[in-house]
């Protein structure tokens, strides 16, 4: 203990109150007196008069019995913004941001409370003259209310010094400030009137301090650094080590990731809740914890979900008999996904919930959360928390499963923290409906601050000025770059420049600014013996400098640091020799054989680690929704109602006699039956997109049939949407040809609608095959071969047929053999020939595949694996790396 805090700890023993600038000080010098009293050899002593200043102004409040009349920050806020809101309404003004506006008038009403001044006299912009007139307003709502603001404490606390409602400390010291709050020198000079001592308490700095500066390549590699600066001296025993972030707040969970891989590796894979060996001292927002997220979330739930709130409410644990449910919840997750549909109402949820006999609890849990969405009365913020804390106890909150320390105090700060936050408000609240009330509750989740309560470690990772008054062994002061120290002024504004300047606001001016870092820097030169300051070099392509107020005698200078200890240096370090396992081979196939559809096929050509997992494994990824109808959605009612209408007309004969209007007519017909059908026991879209649709696909097949069908040959359609099973090697397939036509000299054309644009009939012709589905329908038995295949394109404005017939001419402008360089090359130049090479490529993926061959060998990289859905799975992304040597 350095010969200041013995001091300090001297006075406090003598009966002197203590005030510190923050809890973290009041928390330290609490510490040191138990010590000091503990080392004194005594065993029972009396509570010391140590508390923060903004603990001792509530603390004498409430002496005085006006605990009552605190406005507290939410019910401010909330009161600023409803008075913005009522004046704004209908005016230009009503556009802006209601809740930035609201905080930057309380801070303005604050300092000009604490400096004991007016507007008055001074020129007011347009801005300045709006907001003199809400601080009347809200001024003469807290006088008619009877409410102080914590700015007014000060004033009230010395009003009754003067008059003896509240005891006069003899002595008074403050610690830890940077520079005095306006009520604290209002404090000292009260006291100094009424025969008191108020005293500002100022640590003298070490005479033999070293002081050192490091140069950082970037911002990230700082906090490395710094961290393994922390390590190498926890090794050697230190017991009080302090890293001081100016940004704290900002570089929060970057610090935190990169302390706990260095400084406690063994936390990160075990989630463990507390840290034995470092203290971060800022907490993330409640909302970030898992429990309270959910929490949220559940009370969120509406009449319309979208599929992303479906899918947590199914997975989260944190819902009655989740752990019993789990499985059936999964299975119904992925079924609502297979629906590629953006939104399901929760009526039509909780229908498809019930017909699960495996999930009666969620069943319940639904019908509660329907019950709860009928909610339409109106109450205040505090009736309000009463009620979501009913609906989450219905649904099961916080889940059946055991809770670890962290859930445990996540719930104590949802009780204790936001639940009375929001009823804090009634104070200024009118009742107000549920929405609004969601509202209120999810910004008081991201406002209040949440920190893992665990013994204090010998290191504390603190921000700038949460370190006034503490003391290290050792100390590391990062990003101290010429844009960090001084701060650039940010004057409010809402106060005239001229006024904030005279009074030295904070953040009014630069030379305020210049003025408070040069005493910030003058603090922490008294913080420890031991000092390193630290800078970027860069960030981003920009180049920084050290601040420049930094100590001149400050030098550059090595430092000592622990090896890396996060997971992948110390790999890295620490690499294994090896074994080289050749696996591209699967088991074959019982028996030899398999059957299946033609994508097994397509798979295998394009990768056969890709066929693999889909067809062996039957290993997917989850079907995603899109917005609207995906292309799968809108390609099956395409070809719903093409089958539908070739049902109907049977030959092109029968589509000549149709004038434009009767085709029109048709069509539109058939298209609504089709999707009236399609979505008869699916999820069905929105009305409104569903007619959409319907013209969509309506004007589709108008154009195809106008500009393709119509233009043909005379054709009669033989064969619709029939399935079939081809035995291909090892493997029977099982097809569904889109149509056969026959044409007037009895040649057979196998055709396959496509709404794509991505079609190549050149593949048609590569080894190996990319398009198998055609020439399996091609190479049918001896006798039944087709004479021509080709894609039917239906797309607006370009549609076609892409392919390759016997003949020249069969089909329009379809190309024989002889039109395609690939068929060429590869001489095939003859029908026969080109079935055999299909049958023989069909043959051989057929056999590839039974045979378990599973090789990560996509054809294209770019073709095969764009849109694969196992590119994780396989590490081809890695793989191209490795071999092109990055």
């Amino acid at each position: 203990m350095t010969a200041d805090l013995s001091t300090l700890i001297a006075a406090a023993e003598t009966g002197a109150l203590i005030l510190t600038a923050n809890e973290r000080l009041f928390r330290y010098l609490r510490g040191l007196y138990d010590q000091t009293m503990q080392a004194a050899g005594k065993k029972v002593w009396d509570t010391p008069q140590i508390i923060s200043y903004q603990g001792w102004q509530s603390r004498s409040l409430s002496e005085l019995g006006e605990s009552w009349r605190l406005l507290g920050k939410n019910p401010a806020l909330r009161l600023w913004e409803q008075l913005i809101e009522d004046s704004c309404r209908g005016s230009d003004l009503e556009l802006l941001q209601v809740g930035k506006t609201a905080e930057k008038a309380h801070e303005a009403y604050q300092a000009l409370m604490e400096h004991g001044v007016s507007l008055d006299g001074y020129f007011l912009t347009d801005d300045q003259r709006i907001f003199k007139t809400w601080l009347k307003w809200f001024s003469a709502e807290c006088q008619r209310q009877q409410w102080l603001d914590r700015s007014q404490l000060p004033a009230r606390i010395c009003r009754a010094l003067e008059v003896g409602d509240l005891p006069l400390p003899q002595q008074m010291f403050l610690v830890g400030f940077d520079q005095l709050p306006p009520g604290a020198e209002l404090l000292q000079r009260t006291c100094h009137s009424l025969g008191g001592r108020c005293d500002e308490f100022q640590f003298q700095p070490d005479v033999a301090s070293r002081q050192r500066l490091v140069a950082a390549p970037d911002a990230d590699q700082e906090i490395e650094l710094a961290a393994r600066w922390a390590r190498q001296l926890l090794d050697q025993g230190v017991e009080s080590i302090g890293v001081v972030v100016p940004d704290l707040k900002v570089r929060r969970k970057k610090i935190e990731r990169v302390f706990r891989a260095q400084i406690d590796p063994g936390a990160a894979p075990g989630l463990q809740d507390e840290e034995a060996n470092f203290t971060l001292s800022l907490g993330g927002p409640l909302i970030e914890q898992g429990v309270i997220h959910a929490a949220c979330e559940i009370l969120a739930v509406a009449q319309q979900l979208t599929l992303e709130q479906v899918s947590f409410l199914l997975r989260t644990p944190y819902l009655g008999a989740s752990q019993l449910e789990a499985d059936s919840r999964a299975r119904l997750d992925r079924r609502l996904r297979s629906f590629r549909q953006q939104q399901i109402s929760l009526s039509r949820f909780t229908n498809l919930v019930a017909e699960d006999d495996q999930q009666k609890n969620l069943t319940t849990i639904c019908n509660q959360l329907k019950e709860a969405n009928s909610e339409k009365s109106t109450r205040l913020p505090g009736g309000w928390a009463e009620r979501f804390t009913a609906e989450l106890q219905k649904v099961g909150w916080p889940g059946d499963r055991p809770r670890s320390s962290r859930e445990f105090q996540a719930l104590k700060a949802w009780r204790e923290k936001l639940l009375p936050s929001l009823a804090a408000l009634d104070q200024v609240s009118q009742p107000i409906g549920r929405r609004q009330a969601l509202a209120l509750l999810r910004r008081l989740v991201k406002e209040i601050d949440f920190q893992l309560e665990s013994p204090t470690g010998p290191l504390q990772v603190i921000g700038l000025l949460e370190s006034g008054g503490l003391h290290f062994e050792h100390l590391w002061v990062m990003g101290l770059s010429e844009t960090t120290l001084p701060a650039a002024a940010r004057p409010n504004p809402f106060i005239p420049y001229e006024l904030q300047e005279n009074y030295g606001m904070p953040h009014a001016s630069a030379a305020r600014e210049l003025a408070f870092a040069e005493r910030v820097i003058e603090r922490l030169k008294t913080a420890s013996p031991d000092i390193i300051f630290s800078y970027p070099l860069w960030e981003g392509d920009c180049e920084l400098r050290p601040s420049p107020l930094l100590p001149e005698e400050t030098g550059k200078s090595d430092i000592t640091l622990a090896d890396a200890q996060d997971f992948l240096s110390l790999i890295r370090q620490n690499l294994p020799v090896l074994q080289q396992l050749k696996d591209d081979q699967g088991p074959e196939l019982e028996d030899g054989k398999g059957s299946g559809g033609t994508g097994i096929l397509k798979d295998q050509a394009h990768c056969p680690f890709r066929a693999f997992v889909h067809y062996r494994l039957a290993g997917r990824e989850l079907d995603k929704a899109s917005p609207g109808l995906d292309a799968l959605t809108r390609g099956d009612l395409v070809h719903l109602a093409l089958e539908r209408l070739w049902t109907r007309l049977q030959d092109q004969q029968a589509l000549l006699q149709l004038s434009e209007d009767e085709q029109r007519s048709m069509l539109s017909e058939l298209v609504e039956r089709s999707v009236e059908d399609y979505f008869a026991k699916g999820n069905r879209p929105s009305e409104q997109l569903l007619q959409l649709e319907k013209e969509r696909i309506a004007t589709l097949i108008d154009d195809w049939l106008t500009t393709v069908e119509r233009q043909r040959d005379p054709f009669r359609v033989a064969e619709l949407e029939q399935e079939h099973v081809e035995q291909i090697g090892p493997l029977q397939i099982k097809t569904k040809v889109d149509r056969i036509d026959e044409l007037a000299a009895g040649h057979r054309v196998i055709l396959d609608y496509k709404t794509g644009s991505s079609l190549k009939p050149e593949d048609l012709f590569r080894e190996p095959l990319l398009e198998p589905q055609l020439p399996i329908y091609a190479v049918a038995e001896k006798g039944t071969e087709a004479d021509a295949v080709a894609f039917a394109q239906v797309r607006r404005g370009d549609c076609k047929l892409l392919g390759v017939v016997r003949e020249q001419g069969m089909l329009g402008k379809v190309k024989d053999l002889s039109g395609y360089a690939q068929a060429v090359e590869r001489g095939i130049t003859a029908w026969p020939q080109l079935l055999d090479d299909w049958r023989g490529q069909l043959e051989q993926l057929a056999e590839d595949f039974v045979a378990g061959q599973a090789r990560v060998r996509p054809f294209d990289l770019q073709r095969s694996c764009q849109y694969c859905d196992l590119r994780g799975l396989c590490r081809i992304d890695e793989a191209a790396v490795v071999e092109g040597g990055e």
